[in-house]
């Protein structure tokens, strides 16, 4: 059994003005280029931009992959009140993938 790898599938990069939601997050885990089913991902938020962006209910959000060794966050991902930018780095054991996200000022 090879290593647990893990990539961000969707969510990466995106951009919302304050107060908004964003859309899901999605990773893939695997193992030897195979599917890993079953594995707790962990979802943290790291807010180095302080602009308030939290999971609703707080962090972290765990979340158990798929058959497929997808799994996407099921808890909704709201922009703080103050623009910046945020890191959501997920991690399941030795493996972690992040994401890049934007928040910009309200209209």
């Amino acid at each position: 059994m090879g290593d647990t790898s893990l990539a961000a599938v969707s969510g990466e990069c995106q951009r919302v003005r304050a107060g908004e939601q964003f859309a899901p997050l999605v990773v893939r885990a695997a193992t030897a280029d195979r599917p890993l089913e079953g594995a707790v991902i962990t979802f943290f938020v790291d807010d180095m931009g302080s602009t308030g962006t939290a999971f609703h209910g707080g962090t972290p959000v765990m979340v158990t992959t798929a058959s497929n060794g997808l799994a996407t966050t099921d808890v909704a991902l709201i922009a703080g009140n103050s623009p910046g930018n945020v890191r959501v780095r997920a991690t399941t054991n030795s493996a972690a993938t992040t994401f890049s996200l934007t928040v910009d000022a309200p209209a």
